[in-house]
């Protein structure tokens, strides 16, 4: 599948376009999309706060539970791990995914 960039408006191959779906599902909040209600996750609900390692453990549990919803489209991608972070370069999370996507071991990381 090609897609286009949300940054740059270059054209993307199919797995930086599923990264890049997967980067607007973890930094969409639920319900913030007028027309797609279900679309998104509760990661976003988890930034501006004190960055404790209970709430890097509910950020984790948030985008795993992203994955599993029908509404984001995410449905090729099967979740083995999921490590929540705090950046090193700035405020928000980090997010490391491994798992399986279209029958091949990925990994890959996604900012909020």
């Amino acid at each position: 599948m090609i897609g286009m960039d949300r940054r740059t408006g270059r054209t993307i191959g199919a797995w930086d376009q599923f990264v890049s779906r997967v980067t607007q599902v973890m930094t969409t909040p639920l319900g913030a999309r007028e027309h797609r209600r279900r679309f998104g996750s509760r990661v976003p609900e988890t930034l501006g706060k004190n960055m404790s390692d209970a709430l890097l453990l509910t950020a984790q549990a948030h985008a795993i539970d992203a994955f599993y919803n029908p509404a984001n489209g995410l449905g090729d991608f099967r979740v083995e791990s999921c490590v929540a972070a705090r950046r090193p370069d700035g405020p928000g999370i980090l997010l490391k995914f491994r798992g399986v996507w279209r029958h091949e071991r990925v990994q890959f990381e996604v900012q909020t």
